[in-house]
């Protein structure tokens, strides 16, 4: 009986076992910094989406035709499909997506998306950007 229990009493292992533990520590932390890094880049196209479709916007006064052109463009562009909606201040006619010249446009983007490397883990992340400008367009 002594026999078979000896292997369980030996420290041989402990190595492995602190080296498998450092591994799985640092690949966590490295899966961490590439989610953060996605993220970040993919905050930073959001902001470049909303500014182009902002200044697409104010251009033409609308929100309808060209904005709806520029908002496929980036997304073939990008690679992303964020949700977009607009609004204005005093004079926004939202069926027509007219806003009257020197009133403000508001484009708000939002992306849902997951943390990726945690296997079955499905953690939900929502990303947003907003931006503003002023119309240039005069409607009578």
């Amino acid at each position: 009986m002594k026999r078979l229990l000896k292997p369980f009493k030996t420290n041989k292992a402990e190595g492995y076992i602190d080296t498998v533990v450092c591994v799985m520590a640092a690949m966590m932390v490295i899966v961490l910094a590439l989610n953060v890094f996605s993220f970040l880049t993919l905050k930073q196209d959001m902001d470049h989406f909303a500014k182009e479709l902002i200044d697409t916007a104010t251009t033409y006064g609308r929100t309808n035709e060209q904005a709806t052109d520029r908002y496929n463009e980036l997304c073939d562009e990008l690679g992303i499909s964020p949700s977009v909606s607009y609004s204005g201040t005093t004079y926004y006619n939202a069926s027509t997506g007219k806003v009257q010249l020197g009133e403000t446009i508001h484009v708000t983007l939002t992306y849902q998306t997951y943390v990726r490397g945690l296997g079955v883990f499905k953690i939900p992340v929502t990303l947003k950007a907003t931006f503003s400008g002023l119309s240039q367009k005069y409607w009578k």
